[in-house]
Order: C-alpha cells, then sequence, then structure tokens
C-alpha cells in the first residue's frame, strides 16, 4: 500500500538526511508504467521537497537507477525509494561495497519514539551461522548506525575508521572479500584498532 502519510513521512526523512550530506537527493520511481502507486510517490516528493529548497531533487525511473548505480555510483547520494524498489537497490549497492558482509542496514520509523532494527543487510544468514566465515563488517557498521542515531557520532566514527583501516590489510578479509580471515580474525582486529586508538 501506498499512502499520502507514509511517503510524507519517507520523505521528509530523506529531504532532511539530504540536507545534512550533500544536499542531493533522488526520488526512484517508475510512474512511466506502474501509473497509481508511483505517481503518488513523485506528487508527493515535490510538495515536500518546496520545504526544503537547498535541496536539489531529481527524479529517476528504477531501471536506469540501477543502471546509473553501476555506471556512475559517485553522482549519488540520499536516494529515496518505495519498499520494493529499496530492497533490490540495497542489495545492488551492498555488491558495489564488496558484497553483502559490508552493508550494514537500519530499519526506522522516522518522527516516531521507538526504537530502530540495525542489523546487517544480509539478516543473520543461518545457512553460514557457527562456521566461522561470516563477514562481521556489517553488523559493526550497523552498530555505527545506531551510535549515529543515538547522538554519539565520534563513537560512530571509530568504528568506520577501524573498520577502514583493518581492511586495508587483506590478511583481515574474509572470503567474501576474497581472503582467508574468519570472522573472530576480523572482530579481533578491529578491536585491536579501537584499542589502540586510545
Amino acid at each position: 500500500m501506498h499512502s499520502r502519510r507514509a511517503i510524507e513521512r519517507a520523505a521528509h526523512h530523506a529531504f532532511a538526511l539530504a540536507r545534512a550530506r550533500s544536499g542531493r537527493l533522488c526520488l526512484v520511481t517508475k510512474s512511466n508504467a506502474m501509473r497509481y502507486g508511483y505517481p503518488l510517490w513523485d506528487r508527493v516528493v515535490r510538495e515536500v521537497g518546496e520545504q526544503y529548497p537547498r535541496v536539489q531533487l531529481e527524479t529517476v525511473l528504477v531501471d536506469a537507477m540501477a543502471a546509473r548505480m553501476i555506471q556512475a555510483p559517485r553522482s549519488l547520494d540520499v536516494l529515496l525509494a518505495s519498499n520494493l524498489f529499496g530492497d533490490i537497490l540495497s542489495d545492488l549497492a551492498a555488491v558495489l561495497a564488496g558484497g553483502m558482509g559490508m552493508a550494514p542496514s537500519a530499519n526506522v520509523l522516522p518522527g516516531a519514539d521507538v526504537p530502530g532494527i540495525y542489523e546487517p543487510v544480509h539478516g543473520s544468514a543461518p545457512d553460514i551461522a557457527g562456521k566461522g566465515v561470516a563477514n562481521p563488517v556489517a553488523c559493526m557498521l550497523s552498530g555505527a548506525l545506531l551510535l549515529d542515531d543515538l547522538g554519539h557520532d565520534g563513537a560512530a566514527r571509530r568504528i568506520r575508521g577501524a573498520v577502514a583501516g583493518t581492511l586495508r590489510d587483506t590478511r583481515h578479509h574474509t572470503a567474501d572479500l576474497g581472503g582467508n580471515a574468519t570472522t573472530a580474525d576480523v572482530a579481533s582486529a578491529v578491536l585491536h584498532t579501537i584499542e589502540s586508538q586510545g
């Protein structure tokens, strides 16, 4: 179901994120072929956009967005999409970032006083649970998202910095990144990097 209320809530959240980041927001739509739900998205997002004059809004069809994410990912910052398109494009973005083991996620209800759910985009990966082969980076970066939302920006930056520093050394790459490190190896290396920062 696409409702004006839900679209407005998502749009305000996306515009606020874009305003705090690069000032660029892309609405992902398919209103040329799906003539009911997505024209509503287009109309409501444009209306909300009038309240954010410093944010540049671009509307892109979902198939064109998939191609653009591969051809020119640095041209993008904040994407606003329905659940269906967001689910598909977030998996594509995960692959561009190195794989599902690198992709954090946050499921939040903007404007509500309820906790979000912060987890790797791949979920619990039960097929590899307990084998020590999962890449823990997505889980760590999900924790950084939680810290961001709780207002602990410094701690979130430390986690991201420690992850980036650890991954520069290929000895700390799990199998999904072409290495041999275990889940515990990578987690220990990131923890050591954080502790060494003081």
